[in-house]
This record gives structure tokens, sequence and C-alpha cells, in this order.
């Protein structure tokens, strides 16, 4: 151990020495949940605004109940011209609204707009309901004036009670925001990762850490100590920083609230310290199979493809597979899960995740030792 920790300490320094190194490693941790904090400001207030929807009514004068409807609605006439760079949402009413509404004929009313473009969706998607809810009150009208009790076109009045905490909502949205927790154990570890293995190689100093009496296991062990003390380092900086930044994101407002408390935070930091190891491990194998320094950082580019795909794939794709909670990588993203959403945690899932991530990453430690005999790994051929 007293081998393995000198070893620690030596690349731990060196590492230390190339701050922009380290901070461009540690920038992924800050940045990335302070951009998705931002996102979500601006969708919130996007779904949330209170002010009225302006858009061009043509033929207003056909149905005036109708427009009338519509600004109780919060849709109104717009007085301007609409930019060049906006696509002017129009509604069309026709001219034949009376005569067509006297015969108990459907009026087809034209909205006009584009529906690709994200600043408007929400927009699109008012008028959409203020229309329909005329709809249906022309045909409660209808119904009443032939004597009919509305309610005989709904057979069925189906009763919502949702049970679901503002927690468990709050993970629907804070999925995504949990990838970047688990992702930053593999971007904040890279660059040193990359360093002390194909950088060292090219700077001809590994030849001279490997003539020491040293066995491949020390200095397997010690690097990767080393390499997973920023990925720690990172994947805590993201702990920290994300209760923090969600603190000024309004999800009370959409019904949402996020609480993460010291236990809850704890446990997480736990559940990452043997990802990162495993993290470590993989990026020094792929570093140490490189030829050189830009190689190493092009493959170990496509290998976080892998924890990407993974995180995001189970999140979007909803799998519900228990196995799940038993890998490396996706156990610890549905323990996260669980914790947000204030459900019992398979308290036996993240002894066998964590398990069996301790496992790939010792299988593959042993394996980069077993590399470093070869001359081919020391000297990249």
């Amino acid at each position: 151990m007293s081998k393995i920790v000198t070893i620690w300490r030596k690349e731990f320094r060196d590492a230390l020495r190339d701050k922009r190194s380290v901070l461009a490693a540690m920038s992924y941790a800050f940045f990335g949940p302070m951009l998705m904090a931002v996102a979500f400001f601006f969708l919130i207030n996007q779904l949330t605004d209170p002010s009225d929807v302006e858009i061009t009514i043509d033929g207003k004068q056909h149905a005036p109940q109708l427009v009338e409807h519509l600004k109780t609605q919060g849709v109104v006439q717009r007085q301007e011209p609409w930019p060049d760079t906006v696509n002017p949402i129009k509604l069309t009413i026709p001219e034949s609204w009376d005569q067509q509404l006297k015969s108990a004929e459907p009026v087809t009313v034209i909205l006009r707009a584009d529906w690709s473009a994200q600043k408007q969706q929400t927009e699109i998607k008012r008028v959409e309901r203020a229309v329909q809810s005329y709809a249906a009150k022309v045909t409660n009208y209808r119904l009443l004036l032939r004597g009919l009790d509305p309610r005989v076109v709904q057979p069925i009045n189906l009763s919502k009670q949702d049970v679901a905490t503002r927690g468990s909502k709050a993970a629907l949205i804070m999925g995504s925001v949990l990838v970047f927790i688990l992702l930053s154990v593999f971007w904040s570890g890279m660059n040193v990762a990359i360093d002390i293995s194909a950088g060292e190689r090219e700077r001809n100093s590994l030849e001279l850490l490997l003539s020491q009496p040293l066995s491949t296991e020390s200095i397997v062990w010690g690097k990767t100590l080393a390499a997973a003390s920023f990925a720690i380092f990172g994947g805590a900086l993201s702990l920290i920083l994300i209760p923090v930044i969600f603190q000024f994101v309004p999800l009370q407002e959409i019904g949402m609230s996020v609480e993460f408390s010291a236990f809850m935070i704890i446990l997480m930091f736990v559940l990452l310290i043997p990802l990162a190891l495993l993290a470590t491990t993989l990026q020094l194998f792929v570093s140490f199979r490189a030829k050189n320094f830009k190689e190493a950082q092009t493959y170990i580019s496509f290998l976080l493809i892998i924890p990407m795909a993974a995180s995001f794939g189970v999140e979007f794709a909803r799998l519900k597979t228990p196995i799940l909670y038993y890998l490396p990588l996706t156990g610890q993203h549905q323990a996260f899960l669980s914790l947000i959403r204030g459900e019992a945690v398979n308290w036996f899932g993240i002894g066998v995740s964590a398990l069996t991530t301790l496992v790939f990453a010792y299988l593959l430690a042993l394996f980069i030792s077993r590399m470093l005999n070869s001359e081919k790994t020391v000297f990249g051929l």
C-alpha cells in the first residue's frame, strides 16, 4: 500500500501542475448542471407565461362571439406587424360562419402557424385550446336547445386523482440532470487519465517508472487512484452545485419541487466512488491501447458515448427491466431516481450494482497491469 500511495501522490501532484487541464476537467461538473438549470428556467417561464397571445384574426367580423371568447382566454388580435424572423400565427374565420352555425353544420376555421417553431409551441396550443373550448360551448348550447342534457354525449366521466408527489413529478425532468452527475465522473478524470498513461509514454517517463522496483499492479492502482480522485471530486462538485443552482429554478410554478437532503447527497456520493474507479480504469485501458496522446483523446471521446447512451437511453426509453438495478452505471442511475422520487430504495440492487462495478474495475486494472509487461504497450508499437 505504501508503494501505491507513493505513486498516487506523485501522479496527483503532476496532474495539479497542469492547472488549465484540471479547470477544463472540472468545467463540465460546473457548467453542465448550470446549463440545464438555465434551460429549465426559460422553459418554465415559457409554459407559465400569463401574457396574452397575439395572433392575426382574419374575418373576425363574421364571428364576434368567438373573438370575444378568445379574448377571455388570453388570445387577442395583434396590432403590430409581424417581424420578418417570426412566422405569424393566423386564424381565418370563413364568411359562412353564421349560416353554417344556424344550419348546424361544422364550420372549418383555419389555424395557420409553424408547428416546428419551438418558441411558439405554447402560444399555438393556447389558441387550439381556446377554439376547442368554444366549440364545446356551442355543442352544449345546441343540445340544450333540443331539450337534451349535454351530459348524454359523455357517458363516462373520468375523474383523475393524481397521487404523485412533487418529488416524483420533478423526477420526470430531473432524470436528465442526474445523468450529468453520473457523466461528471467520466469527464472530470478523463484528462488526467490520458496524461498519466499516453502522455507519460510520449514524455518517456513511463519507462523510468517501470524501471523502478515496483510491480505493475502497484503502478496501475496508483495511477487509477490519482485519476479517480479527480473524477470523484468532479462528481462531488456536481452534487454540491445542483441543489444550490436548482433553488433558483421555479419548479413550484409547475407543481414540482426537489429536496436534496444530506443523507441523499452522501449516499449519491458513495455510489459515485465505484463508478469513478470503473470510469478511470476504462480510460486508462483505452489510453494504453492507443499509440499516442491524440489517438487516446479520440478513442476516449468515443468511449464517452457508451455511458451517455446507457443513461439517456434508459431515461428516454423508460425501460423497466429489473436487471437495470444490478448493472454498473444503470444501477446508480436507478438508485438516484428512487432517491429523487422519494421511493423505497432497492438496497440489494445498490449493493449488487456497486459490487459489480468494483469487480469490473478490478479486472480491468489487472488486465492493464499485464499489458504493461509488454513492450508493445510500453513503447506504443
